[in-house]
Parts: structure tokens; sequence; C-alpha cells
């Protein structure tokens, strides 16, 4: 639950005219159309003669379910009847996991991985933006509960022994409760007071379930836009001893 796993096939047009298709998905039991937590992309178009398409399946499935067989078939015109249609058995298996965390989109780790730097990927990332310093950032997400029990959670900073740095990382809400099937808000904020990039290591744990969570919390800090809205002024001609004023606009 709450993760999607990809499945890759191509298919190749070794005609001399275009192969259109259409994919449909069905209930493997009621053959009734019902794609469930599966997604075929493209779903329809046309292969050129000579050249091959790849084709993704996607399984995403947002509760558990006995059964998630399903029958992928592609409906290929002026098919020789000779040749058997093509058709494909899916099926997978989800896991209720007991904590889901919505984060927000982020693309540290691949910016990272574009310097030779090596982000583990079972860290998940908090990333912030601050525009100057000394400026409270606030960063919001939720953590859902989807099990049928609630338990307390808590947050702890890994500091470095013997480090006496300023912390610039604060969670809002070190402990709490998640009920069972609820959601609950996570709050942290950043307030910088040096330019560049800081992080820091946190670690999320649900003691009465003795799981532990890793995140990677990633604060920048971006120099204010500030600039005039002209960049010369022109007073023209004047007599001696004569005033004439202008006024300039600031821009942020």
């Amino acid at each position: 639950m709450y993760a999607t796993r990809n499945f890759k096939f191509t298919m190749k047009n070794t005609s001399l005219i275009g192969l259109e298709y259409n994919f449909k998905i069905a209930n493997s039991i009621t053959g009734i159309l019902d794609a469930g937590p599966y997604t075929i992309i493209p779903k329809q178009g046309t292969v050129a003669p000579g050249c091959d398409e790849n084709f993704i399946v996607q399984f995403a499935p947002y509760e558990i379910t006995s059964d998630f067989s399903r029958i992928l078939s592609a409906g290929i015109r002026n098919l020789n009847s000779e040749k058997e249609p093509l058709i494909i058995e899916v099926n997978g298996i989800a896991e209720r996991p007991v904590i889901h965390f919505e984060l927000p989109i982020t693309t540290y780790r691949e910016r990272k991985s574009k310097d030779m730097a090596h982000i583990d990927d079972k860290l998940k990332i908090i990333e912030f933006e601050s525009l100057g310093t000394f400026v409270r950032n606030t960063n919001r997400f939720m953590a859902v509960n989807p099990t049928s029990q609630g338990y307390e959670f808590e947050w702890e900073e890994i500091v470095e022994e013997g480090s006496n740095k300023k912390p610039l990382f604060r969670c809002a809400n070190p402990k709490g409760v998640i009920l069972s099937g609820k959601k609950s808000e996570m709050v942290f904020e950043y307030t910088p007071d040096t330019v560049g990039e800081h992080t820091s290591h946190w670690i999320f744990r649900i003691p009465s379930e003795k799981i532990t969570q890793e995140f990677l919390i990633v604060g920048r800090v971006n120099e204010p836009n500030v600039l005039f809205e002209q960049g010369k002024l022109k007073f023209g001609p004047l007599l001696l001893a004569g005033k004439h004023k202008e006024t300039v606009r600031i821009i942020n």
C-alpha cells in the first residue's frame, strides 16, 4: 500500500503498416472491465512500421484485498486472424504498512547523485528553502496510521557527539499519538543563521511496534531577490540652484 511498482515490456511492429493498439484491463474472474490498482502507460496509440514501443504497467494498491489478479489485453487493429491476441496475466501482493508519510516531492537525491554523492535509499528526505537568514520556515506533512490500532510516536534528532552547533531545525510536535485509520500532521521548522546548505538527521520511532525510520532534513538559503525598478536616473536639464526630484522603487 501507498507505494508503486512498475513492470516494463516492449512491443515490436514487424509489419509494413502502423500497428494501432488499445489496452484494456479486466477482472480475471468476472471478465468485467476493472483496472483496480493497475495502470498501463501508454494505453493506446500506434507503433510505426519496423519500430518498437515500451510500455509500463503500474501497480499502486491503496487497500488490501485477497485477489489482485487482472487480465491485460491489447486490441490490435488488422491483426492477422491466425495470430493469437496479446493477453497478459498480471498479479500483485500488497502489505499494509504500520506508518505512511505523505511527504512533498523532492529532487534532492537526484541532484546529489549528479554530484557523485550517494544518499542512502532508506532515508526519507524533507527539504526546505529559505529566502534569507534568520527567517523561520515551516514544512508540514501528514503521517497516516492505516492499522487497526493507535500508537504513540516520537522524533529524535541525531546530534554528533561533542557538537556545539546551534540547532537550525526543530520539530514542533516531537511526541504524539496517531489513532487508527487517522492522519497526524508533522511540523518541522528551519531557521538558518548563515548562508549555504544545512543538513540534520532525525529518527522517527513507534516504540510499541519497534519501528524506526531515518530522515534527512535539508535546508538551503537563497539570497533575497531585491532590485531597483530602474537601472538609471535621468534628471534632465536644470537651472542653477534648481531642484528636481525622482522616485526610485525597490522590488522585493
